[in-house]
């Protein structure tokens, strides 16, 4: 493929990611729930044909790599300690 068709296809995906950033974003700020999670479903569909399209897999992965590693820790001690008092909610199986 030549100089001409490799931007083509950067410049789909740039596309494919704004758009989805913009339905995403859009929906953060959506009052009405299902027109809400309609967004995020069309955000996330065009994120797939974004990763299926570009030619993005490697700094999107880094990305999100990065994301998910900047994600708070799960406390070290797990389980949290049983109370003797009757108000807690913690049900144990």
């Amino acid at each position: 493929m030549g100089e001409a068709g490799s931007a083509f296809i950067l410049m789909v995906t740039l596309l494919f990611l704004g758009l989805a950033a913009f339905a995403w974003s859009k929906s953060r700020r959506n009052g009405d729930e299902v027109i809400a999670t309609f967004e995020v479903l069309l955000a996330a569909m065009l994120l797939v044909l974004a990763l299926c399209y570009g030619r993005l897999h490697l700094p999107l992965a880094c990305l999100l790599l990065t994301c998910a590693l900047l994600l708070p820790r799960y406390p070290r001690g797990g389980v949290p300690e049983h109370s003797t008092s009757r108000d807690d909610i913690f049900v144990e199986f």
